[in-house]
């Protein structure tokens, strides 16, 4: 066991490293701090507005981000590997392919965290500024780090002001970035998945893509479908329940959207999404390991 565990975190190492040193990676990441730290300048609302559309342009950009990088990373790993004739190298030592796919796989959902909490550092910076800007033109005041308010505060600016804050200090973004990280992992299992069978990176990127955009339909097609009829029939089930169970259904994240709309979402609900997002990860990557094991190099 140690001694996997050894070779699969030296394999995320040297994935983490090789992935930074890629430029389209870093030009990525570069474009998309611009944006974020930039989008202040986009806000022309009042500051309830100015809030929701700097969350929601957050998670856009967060989103994204990883989705390109996972995209890019995944499409670059295993058939990097064979066509550097690396992955012979590697595999001579006493590493088996199950570990090296793991070891992979780590490496770029290090990356990809490293990426979302550089973002989400840069976010919180602009919600800082934009909480800052908002007090002084809304209530003439700033307020402490701990959120304290001048005493002297009449009501009227104090609620405003508490408003200001509860929205620039919503404590649901934490699990709204927890729940982007999950959807970013789950999309990262796939398109490793995708890279363990394939060497075209076009038909690694075009089938995750496709998994990707069938997971966020599924339920609306699966509703319309389930209605067209009154009773459906066997085979048709068969196709819906079959679908279900291959692909990830992206609509559970849209508790992300309720968040960022003000809304409470209870911790179990987002902890029962991360669940279904790591027992989703699990089973992704045994059957990749399964199948890169019989794989002829």
């Amino acid at each position: 066991m140690t001694r996997s565990l050894n070779a699969v975190g030296a394999i995320a190492r040297i994935t983490l490293t090789e992935a930074l040193r890629q430029k389209t990676l870093n030009v990525v990441l570069l474009f998309s701090l611009v944006l974020l730290g930039g989008s202040d300048f986009f806000t022309q609302f009042s500051f309830q507005e100015e809030f929701k559309f700097l969350k929601d342009l957050a998670y856009a950009i967060i989103s994204i981000s990883g989705l390109l990088v996972a995209l890019m990373g995944a499409a670059q790993l295993i058939p990097a590997e064979i066509e550097r004739r690396t992955l012979y190298t590697t595999l001579s030592k006493p590493v088996r392919r199950i570990e090296f796919v793991l070891g992979k796989y780590f490496g770029l959902l290090a990356l990809l965290t490293l990426i979302v909490l550089i973002l989400s550092s840069v976010f919180v910076g602009v919600l800082w500024f934009q909480e800052k800007k908002s007090l002084l033109d809304e209530c003439g005041v700033t307020a402490t780090l701990s959120g304290h308010l001048p005493p002297e505060l009449n009501e009227a600016l104090k609620t405003k002001a508490e408003l200001i804050l509860s929205q620039s200090r919503d404590s649901g973004m934490i699990q709204a970035i927890g729940l982007i990280w999950c959807k970013l992992a789950v999309i990262a299992a796939i398109s490793v998945f995708f890279s363990t069978i394939a060497t075209s990176t076009i038909f690694i990127v075009s089938t995750t893509l496709m998994i990707y955009f069938t997971g966020h339909l599924q339920a609306i097609a699966r509703q319309m479908w389930l209605h067209e009829e009154s009773s459906p029939s066997f085979i048709k089930t068969s196709v819906l329940v079959a679908v279900s169970w291959l692909i990830p259904d992206f609509q559970a994240f849209n508790l992300i959207d309720e968040i960022i709309a003000g809304n409470k979402i209870l911790w179990a609900d987002s902890a029962s999404t991360m669940l279904y997002s790591l027992v989703y990860v699990i089973i992704v990557l045994g059957v990749a390991g399964l199948v890169f094991e019989e794989r002829e190099l």
